[in-house]
């Protein structure tokens, strides 16, 4: 086996990988959770066992090797399997490269075998590594490291730095769970060029108490890989680290992806060490296009720093890409945020619709929805918004700004048909001056603004305004074709504020709090998008009711049936 990479190499890729901040439906991207079947194999098992000896052939039960050192020293081909006896623990560094190398047909497959998972203990370093080989099934493994202050690696690390652009296929993790570790839970990336990984699918994994983050994806520049996938995954207690320049401690990155998914995952209680200028999310992307983020619910995510904390965001040179039917609660920073740093026109074409946020914002008077830096083409409807006052500062229910990169304003952003419920006198909206001097098309059409009883407050550049009325007068926001549109109505929530937790994304529809009833003024009064602006609002709201279902379209994230 040749050598993995050097620890300065990797250590050179996550230092840069830290300077992103965290500040369309996709197709041909399968959704099947069940783990692929394994066809066409004409490889040999091999057994590890703590009651084997590494002079066995280790092709039986009865005769299995014994040491992760023995598998070390062995090169694989594809159809082969390497399956550690369940219930046991392995310690040592498992590791494969180039010389082992699986397909599609015939994948490499690690895993347990009798009752139960095995555990491979990486110690202080990475438990299970690939350095610049595919076709792998990793799968029914625990991975543990001796813990964030002693081990310096991962649970899982795919990793790649061939020459020439390669995009190597094929690599399944499927219920593993990964924790302890100082880097990464599973961290999949490259680092040369355009070289990368195509076809990956991370299903039903769990990853826990690990320093950097979660679970990640990386590329030396944006858009280098193709087609990932991952569902059903629990992101939780990833505390980041104090003193980095950059953002730690998030529960699900996808960076440097063409053709994404995200679905039905949960991430919680992250990033609560990290005290850098940019902080941790929930769940985001960045560097990416066409990533579908749907189906999830992120909450009590931290931040020890002056920024994010918060639940989802669609980040730095993210284009193409949708938040849709997410739950965010109870975050420190923003529950839904677009955020682009960069002095370019890569943040563009994105949608976020039929997503609820409750309590977001709760440090460094953040807002529940926020739009940072040059934003182009995003498209924000049919989304419910509710903020409480928190216990420090004044969170907000929607903001606009670009405070240190004041020249790079938004463009054709668009904010039409959501709730934004404020209570407690707080201010449903805050666009900056900065902003405000450089915008281009920015609309605010359609929503309902309410403050609980008193007149709604927006701040709008250097004034503020009492009452839609008075704003409208003022900017000429929420008129359509010269008519007065939008509304500072109670929307009649069912319960706002009492959504909870409700800690499996497949019951995300149980949330009743933010259904209408039948009282709601908001019920068929949403300015029809499909027919005035050509938007394609997709078939279901987020309780997977059929839109529309009245004689019009509702405000808000749910369509009264």
């Amino acid at each position: 086996m040749s050598s993995a990479p050097s620890a300065l190499r990797y250590a050179i890729a996550v230092t840069l990988l830290f300077g992103a901040s965290a500040c369309g439906e996709i197709t041909g991207v399968a959704s099947d959770l069940s783990p692929a079947p394994v066809t066409g194999t004409a490889g040999v098992t091999y057994y590890v066992s703590p009651t084997g000896n590494d002079s066995y052939a280790g092709t039986s039960v009865t005769k299995p090797w014994k040491t992760i050192s023995k598998v070390n020293s062995k090169t694989f081909s594809a159809g082969d399997r390497i399956l550690f006896r369940g219930g046991a623990v392995f310690r040592g560094n498992l590791s494969f490269t180039a010389a082992d190398r699986g397909t599609a047909a015939a994948p490499i497959v690690i895993g347990s075998y009798q009752t139960g998972r095995a555990t491979l203990d990486g110690g202080t370093g990475t438990a299970l590594s690939l350095y610049n080989t595919s076709g792998f099934e990793i799968r029914n493994l625990n991975l543990v490291g001796s813990g964030p202050a002693t081990n310096t690696g991962n649970g899982i690390s795919v990793y790649a730095d061939l020459p020439g652009g390669v995009k190597l296929p094929y690599l399944r993790i499927d219920r593993v769970d990964a924790g302890g570790f100082g880097q990464f839970g599973i961290a999949i990336g490259s680092w040369n060029g355009t070289t990368g990984f195509t076809d990956v699918r991370v299903t039903n994994a769990t990853v826990h108490g690990n320093a950097l983050a979660g679970i990640t994806t990386y590329a030396q520049v944006p858009y280098t890989h193709r087609n990932f996938y991952f569902g059903h995954l629990r992101a939780y207690s990833n505390s980041g680290v104090a003193g980095l320049a950059g953002n730690s401690g998030s529960g699900i990155t996808m960076g440097g992806v063409i053709g994404g998914v995200i679905e039905r995952s949960v991430a919680y209680g992250n990033g609560w060490l990290c005290n850098a200028p940019e902080g941790p999310v929930g769940i985001w992307s960045y560097d990416s296009d066409s990533v579908l983020i749907q189906h999830n619910e992120s909450y009590g995510n931290r931040t020890n720093g002056p920024a994010d904390g918060g639940g989802f965001d669609l980040d730095q040179n993210t284009r193409n890409s949708t938040l849709q039917y997410n739950y965010s609660h109870g975050n420190d920073g923003p529950g839904f945020l677009l955020a682009h740093a960069p002095s370019n026109t890569n943040h563009s074409g994105n949608t976020v619709r039929y997503n609820v946020s409750q309590n977001d914002g709760r440090k460094n008077s953040a807002a529940a929805v926020v739009i940072w830096g040059r934003t182009i083409g995003a498209e924000i409807y049919n989304n419910s918004i509710y903020v409480a006052p928190a216990a420090t500062g004044r969170p907000r229910a929607i903001e606009v700004f670009n405070t240190t990169i004041e020249t790079q304003d938004v463009q054709q952003v668009h904010i039409r048909d959501n709730i934004f419920y404020a209570a407690g006198g707080l201010q449903v909206l805050s666009v900056s001056a900065d902003q405000l001097n450089g915008a281009i098309d920015l609309r605010f059409e359609g929503n309902d603004y309410f403050a609980g009883g008193p007149a709604p407050t927006v701040a709008w550049g250097n004034a503020t305004y009492a009452g839609l009325a008075a704003w409208r007068t003022a900017t000429g926001q929420e008129r359509l074709g010269g008519l007065a549109v939008g509304s500072q109505v109670d929307p009649k929530f069912s319960s706002p504020g009492g959504g909870g937790t409700i800690g499996n994304a497949d019951l995300l529809a149980s949330l009743t709090a933010y259904r209408l009833n039948s009282a709601s003024p908001l019920i068929n009064s949403a300015i029809n998008l499909p027919q005035l602006f050509g938007l394609d609002v997709g078939p279901t709201d987020f309780y997977d009711g059929i839109v529309p279902s009245g004689a019009g379209y509702d405000v808000g994230s749910y369509e009264w049936h």
